[in-house]
């Protein structure tokens, strides 16, 4: 495993690594609007795993409540191959990043 110079934040990195995710998820959907339905290489690539905290199928987020202070807390993550190329494209080109 590779050490980090001292001169990089990891907040950069984090920055690299989420634009490389929506990177992929915008290839995602471009794919998915290119190639016809049902076709091998569409599924391939615009397959994908969602995950996170909240129903997003029927809206309903998680709602915490401390009787002084009520939260909703809700994100999702949706990963496919394309979002994987996506990151590790990203970070390719941030070895060079100053």
């Amino acid at each position: 495993m590779a050490i980090m110079p001292k001169n990089r934040k990891i907040g950069t990195l984090v920055l690299v690594v989420l634009l490389g995710l929506i990177m992929g998820a915008y290839l995602n959907q471009f794919i998915g609007m290119l190639l016809p339905e049902g076709n091998v290489i569409r599924t391939l690539f615009t397959s994908s795993i969602k995950f996170g905290v909240g129903d997003f199928v029927s809206n309903k987020p998680v709602l915490i409540d401390l009787a002084a202070i009520r939260l909703q807390l809700g994100f999702q993550f949706e990963f496919s191959l394309l979002s994987a190329i996506g990151i590790f494209l990203s970070l390719y080109f941030f070895r060079w990043y100053d």
